[in-house]
């Protein structure tokens, strides 16, 4: 039996926390004994995976890693490594992952990894966090090439390894009838829907997606467009003023976020990924999965999900004439967007399952624990 802990950023709903709930479901247990371990206490996720049997310990660490406070819960979790004997650190995010870094090595855990799942950009502290992890980690896993490419450019020296996200794509074929989803959710089932996946904070583009929405409902005549936001996070508030500000509250509707994000996605005549950075998006590969059109900016790691005019329509980031006007077109050509959500249903089916995923990780941490001369316990 290989025992992992796994290092996690908080556990709100997010595409990295929902990963790795995935990840979690699916390692073999008759193979790999795991736990969790969490910077700060909190989330709905923490609660999903204790219910579902899943050890969790909160470690109660500030934003800070460099108090006298952290260097004390550092040590306490080493040892607590250590009692349990176990042989994998794996660390999510540049904080989660530098703290597992350093309590696995105190503890003398046998393999150190972390996964890097989004970009980096003018974000200094995660930059030098970034070259300190690739120093004290065997592998960094990233789940698409510009992550690595990003992190080389900055200084990051450190064994990569590509793994693809993964997603049950058989569950998000089985969606319901999309009058009927558009009812379920308040909307005229009769006018095209609109809609976008995911946390609401900056670096996911929520503002020029409203932007883009103004552009759509004064130039689509008798289309008329209904907008729709599934996710929650800090900035709901300011973009529901934003949405009051550009005259267009009564078109968009703010879902928060759901249980099961199939019925959203099932609403949607086309959806719209919006960010200014994104690594690679599972909103996205659930969207594709489903069946619907996609609209991205073309950022991080969509570029290699998205073939252009093949599986979907890549816009410039920021870009919000050039994104309303490629909503406005796949709208305005059925067939156009149809063979696009077929093509896209496809790829994603032949790239990114969710078994196929989980078996890259579990090949990599037994060959890389081979390589350094350790065995299961």
């Amino acid at each position: 039996m290989i025992r992992i802990a796994y290092f996690a950023p908080l556990l709100w709903t997010g595409g990295t926390q929902r990963h790795l709930q995935q990840v979690l479901r699916l390692l073999d247990p008759d193979r790999f004994a795991v736990q969790v371990y969490t910077l700060r206490a909190g989330g709905e996720v923490e609660g999903e995976l204790r219910d579902a049997g899943v050890s969790v310990t909160p470690l109660g660490i500030s934003r800070s890693l460099v108090t006298p406070a952290a260097a004390c819960i550092m040590i306490q979790a080493a040892r607590r490594l250590r009692a349990d004997r176990v042989q994998i650190v794996h660390g999510y995010q540049w904080r989660p992952a530098l703290v597992g870094a350093i309590a696995g090595r105190l503890a003398g855990v046998s393999l150190r990894l972390a996964s890097k799942r989004s970009l980096t950009g003018d974000d200094r502290a995660a930059r030098f966090a970034w070259r300190l992890i690739g120093r004290g980690v065997d592998t960094i896993v990233a789940n698409a090439e510009a992550l690595r490419d990003e992190a080389t450019r900055d200084g990051t020296r450190a064994r990569w390894q590509i793994i693809r996200n993964g997603i049950d794509v058989e569950r998000f074929r089985a969606t319901p009838p999309r009058a009927e989803a558009k009812v379920a959710l308040g909307f005229d089932p009769r006018r095209p829907v609109v809609g976008s996946v995911g946390r609401l904070e900056g670096r996911k583009g929520h503002d020029h997606f409203l932007r883009a929405a103004r552009v759509m409902l004064g130039l689509a005549n008798g289309l008329r467009p209904q907008i729709l936001l599934v996710g929650d996070g800090p900035l709901r508030e300011r973009l529901t003023g934003l949405a009051d500000e550009l005259g267009i509250a009564s078109s968009v509707r703010f879902a928060g976020s759901v249980a099961d994000v199939r019925s959203a996605l099932a609403a949607m005549d086309v959806f719209v990924l919006p960010s200014r950075e994104e690594g690679m998006s599972n909103a996205l590969l659930e969207a594709m999965a489903a069946g619907r059109p996609v609209v991205a900016t073309s950022v991080g790691g969509t570029g290699e999900v998205i073939q252009g005019e093949q599986t979907g329509v890549l816009v410039l980031p920021d870009d919000e004439i050039g994104m309303a006007h490629a909503v406005l077109a796949l709208l305005a050509d059925p067939g156009r967007a149809g063979r696009l959500a077929a093509n896209a249903q496809r790829a994603v089916a032949e790239r990114y399952g969710a078994a196929a995923m989980v078996a890259g990780l579990e090949r990599l941490y037994t060959t890389r624990l081979a390589a350094r001369g350790a065995q299961a316990a």
